[in-house]
């Protein structure tokens, strides 16, 4: 039974593995001549990552491209760190996340790339963006020394399974509630890394300081974003994506 069973994964992952590069050669043929118009963006992220900022996000580029133009793809899971999305995460050495925690290792990853097959396996693009908000996890985990490298070997992963060399990313940095805070090295750390990772060329990342919230009792505002604050949070990643595009 136990051999069957090995057997039946090992298919499953062989299927898996089929499917992967039938998509690639679909997704990354919309690289070549004629153009089709069409454009592919992949939303996700950890709680911040909300419905609200998918509304605002559709609305903006359905309104610049057509909605049969502005193909949008979202998969989040709030509490969850980056490593969820990278089965390779390599944990900063005294952190102490135990193998079994360790073995969660990619789960997202999964999801995402599935939902992206299951909505877009059968069309071309001109082109592919992935648009995150994530990071207050890994923040609040004191995980802040490996995240930008953890981001990048994301990026790779997503252009080797999409078949793309050419995918954009616009990163969301988190908000700026823990400034008062003073154990707050790793919230600044990971904010940093965030936008050294949107400077780079081609890519893009969006400031959400002022759409936290805060009032009187509370003047740094929340880790999560009200209605909406996600809403504008959307309309800018929205901005971000579309001016990258014109560019190209």
């Amino acid at each position: 039974m136990a051999n069957h069973r090995k057997q039946f994964e090992l298919l499953g992952r062989v299927m898996c593995l089929a499917a992967l590069v039938v998509f690639a050669m679909t997704l990354g043929a919309c690289t070549s001549t004629p153009k089709t118009g069409k454009h592919l963006f992949i939303l996700s992220g950890q709680s911040n990552m909300t419905g609200s900022v998918k509304n605002g996000f559709v609305q903006s580029v359905h309104e610049r491209y057509g909605e049969e133009n502005a193909v949008v793809v979202m998969c989040m899971r709030s509490g969850r760190g980056i490593r969820f999305w990278v089965e390779d995460y390599r944990q900063p050495g005294d952190c102490g996340l135990t193998p079994k925690k360790l073995s969660s290792n990619g789960e997202e990853y999964t999801r995402l790339i599935k939902a992206v097959m299951d909505t877009a396996q059968d069309e071309s693009f001109d082109t592919v963006g992935f648009i995150w908000m994530q990071g207050e996890s890994d923040a609040n985990n004191r995980l802040s020394e490996v995240y930008e490298d953890t981001f990048r070997m994301l990026i790779a992963r997503l252009e080797k399974d999409l078949g793309r060399d050419d995918l954009y990313y616009v990163i969301g940095r988190i908000n700026d509630y823990a400034k008062s805070r003073p154990d707050n090295e790793h919230w600044q750390r990971v904010r940093q890394a965030q936008v050294n990772l949107g400077s780079t060329k081609g890519n893009a990342w969006i400031d959400t300081d002022d759409l936290n919230g805060g009032d009187a009792d509370q003047p740094n505002g929340d880790i999560h974003f009200p209605r909406e604050g996600a809403v504008i949070v959307g309309q800018r990643f929205a901005d971000k994506a579309i001016g990258l595009i014109d560019k190209r």
